[in-house]
């Protein structure tokens, strides 16, 4: 999830469950719902992003580590600052809810994270979510910033009364979990689907080895589905109705997989290639000669946009020579 929604999501966080208990319980908050993301620090450049990026920093192990700086970090600053120290365990608790929060967004969407690095480097991602929910920031930005003005506007006349802020917030993440929890059926639905007539005659005759559905940011009806197949990949567009009988879907393009040529496989032999297919889910290489140049190009179908090839990629150039010239990732 992008940083704006860690952010309002600790906020409503802090102003539901520890507002009135800590000092600088929102401040604390904010942080904690973000502080995983300080890998990205050194995640840059290129295909360090997918190496580092939601890594160890993100994993279960490192959730009650921050929690515990949290924790005497808050109790540090409130001493500074000569307000009310809180107690160990619930600046802990604050540190477990604000981190947790970062933790579980992050392991909703398609893109994944590594739940147990550093020992284990498997990507996990539930799929309900895309990388970017423009419903979830609506939700949030309505509920939380409403009541700011409405207190603004109490402050004028004399009022005191800031209950709304906890209420407002409450009904926030109520509806949030809502639709979440909605997200989290259509997927179902939509993998459900797979097994249609229509998809099962497009497979002609070959097994599925994976199957995904990957959510369509405006709607939770609308999802997008990836087949592997051993010849190719399929790429089929979902409706997943409340009526799940009604659910349908229907292939949109089918990409052969490319023989392993020998310009491929020294592709993959590189730093570059190695870390990308790691990530992908659906790696997809394509080559394509320019002057005395081979550019070898990797993508993952996760990505695609419809019958269209994502513009995530990793890209291996070599000369006649058969070295490498360049290793390059784009997003």
């Amino acid at each position: 999830m992008d940083t704006v929604t860690h952010t309002l999501v600790g906020i409503a966080l802090s102003r539901v469950f520890f507002k009135k208990r800590v000092a600088y319980a929102t401040s604390a908050m904010i942080v904690a719902a973000n502080l995983p993301d300080l890998d990205v620090v050194y995640s840059w450049p290129g295909i360090r992003y997918l190496e580092f990026h939601r890594g160890i920093l993100h994993s279960l192990w490192m959730v009650p580590v921050w929690a515990l700086l949290i924790a005497l970090g808050l109790r540090w600053w409130a001493a500074r600052k000569g307000k009310r120290v809180p107690a160990l365990w619930l600046g802990f608790a604050l540190g477990l809810v604000g981190v947790g929060s970062h933790v579980f967004l992050d392991w909703s969407n398609a893109y994944g994270i590594r739940l147990f690095a550093p020992f284990s480097q498997h990507w996990y991602a539930l799929d309900w979510m895309p990388l970017f929910d423009p419903w979830i920031l609506i939700v949030l930005a309505a509920f939380l910033v409403f009541p700011m003005l409405l207190t603004m506007v109490k402050d004028e006349v004399g009022a005191k009364d800031k209950s709304a802020h906890r209420t407002s917030a409450a009904i926030a993440l109520v509806l949030v979990a809502g639709w979440m929890g909605l997200r989290a059926r259509q997927h179902s639905v939509a993998l459900s689907t797979l097994d249609s007539t229509l998809m099962t005659e497009a497979y002609e005759g070959q097994k599925p080895t994976v199957r995904a559905a990957f959510p369509i940011s405006n709607t939770p009806f609308s999802w997008q589905a990836v087949v592997d197949l051993p010849r190719n990949y399929m790429v089929a567009s979902v409706t997943a109705p409340w009526d799940k009988t009604q659910a349908e879907a229907k292939p949109v393009r089918s990409f052969i997989k490319p023989d392993p040529s020998p310009e491929i496989q020294h592709a993959d032999a590189t730093h570059t290639a190695g870390v990308f297919q790691w990530f992908a889910r659906f790696p997809y290489a394509s080559e394509q000669e320019e002057a005395n140049l081979t550019m070898v190009s990797i993508t993952d179908i996760r990505f695609a946009q419809g019958d269209l090839l994502p513009t995530l990629r990793a890209q291996i150039t070599r000369n006649d020579s058969n070295t490498v010239v360049k290793q390059s990732f784009r997003w």
